[in-house]
């Protein structure tokens, strides 16, 4: 009885991309709907990685223009730890379609398994965004 080939065997690894590659930089973490009306914090589980850097910082997707909300990305929840990206002002946030980089302040090796959003500022009025978290991940294979 013949038996079919289901093709060749596939395997992966435990990151999605690894130093080894030519995509060194690479989503560590992300947040969708970031509540910018409450000052609290929303958590980023970290993405198969165990040590990392955090190279850029994205927010976009605004639902409405940001005003006078202020939020940044800390190691610890209650911005907690030394900052990676200070509080600041999300006024460049107009709109849907703007994308804003964060300036990264702190380019030390991370370990911890979740990184928060700080809302420092909130908005007054019903408002979210979304955040990106790339970096290098150093974790050993």
């Amino acid at each position: 009885m013949a038996t079919s080939n289901p093709g060749p065997a596939i395997t992966q690894g435990g990151h999605p991309q690894v130093l080894s590659s030519n995509q060194a930089v690479r989503l560590l973490a992300s947040a969708i709907g970031v509540n910018a009306n409450s000052a609290t914090d929303t958590v980023l589980p970290l993405l198969d990685s165990t040590s990392y850097s955090v190279k850029f910082v994205v927010f976009t997707n605004a639902s409405t223009s940001l005003t006078t909300a202020a939020a940044g990305l800390f190691p610890a929840p209650s911005a907690g730890g030394t900052a990676i990206v200070a509080n600041a002002a999300l006024s460049a946030l107009t709109s849907s379609t703007v994308v804003s980089e964060r300036t990264v302040a702190s380019n030390i090796v991370q370990t911890t398994q979740n990184l928060y959003v700080n809302v420092g500022t909130a908005q007054g009025a019903a408002a979210t965004f979304d955040v990106y978290v790339y970096g290098y991940d150093f974790t050993a294979l």
